[in-house]
């Protein structure tokens, strides 16, 4: 089971676009938890950003019936040596959390494109759960689990992991 978790003013209806495709992949069931507040402490007033380990540190652990737990929040998120990140995940912890708020057009000044904008949030879903069941970064541009330095990479790469990730995965 993986236990998705909508932080703060997250739009439950992407979570509901992810379930299928992450069941798919992972082949397992998921199921959206109570939305929890976005931890006040994770505000960096300085960077006008929120550090991502904070809402991590926030996320409940798996439970015996979940292997891995999402985050889902719209917010900016950096990390430390980072001036922003996509997510990030606690591979120990078997959390994750995908910030949303790069990942749209608008950000960037461009017009309003929702199939790109889910495509996106779907990557980065599978790249940090990816992390939660061992998975490294992998050298291949067109793997769901290569490095996303800019969204270009993320646009580039595709949502599944590639025939050595996979192996990996079923190992």
């Amino acid at each position: 089971m993986i236990g998705l978790v909508p932080i703060g003013d997250t739009d439950i209806s992407l979570l509901e676009s992810l379930r299928a495709p992450l069941e798919e992949i992972f082949g397992q069931k998921s199921r959206i938890a109570d939305k929890i507040p976005l931890p006040k402490e994770s505000w960096h007033r300085d960077r006008k950003q929120y550090f991502a380990s904070s809402i991590l540190a926030v996320l409940p652990s798996p439970s015996l019936s979940a292997d891995g737990v999402l985050g889902v929040v719209d917010v900016d998120l950096f990390a430390q040596g980072l001036n922003f990140v996509f997510g990030q995940a606690d591979v120990t912890g078997r959390r994750a959390v995908i910030s949303l708020y790069r990942l749209r057009q608008e950000f960037y000044g461009l017009p309003h494109d929702e199939d790109i904008f889910r495509q996106r949030a779907l990557k980065e879903a599978v790249h940090e759960l990816g992390h939660t069941y061992g998975l490294g970064h992998c050298p291949n541009p067109a793997c769901v689990m290569h490095f996303s330095n800019t969204l270009s990479d993320t646009d580039l790469k595709g949502w599944k992991f590639c025939s050595v990730c996979k192996r990996r995965m079923e190992v």
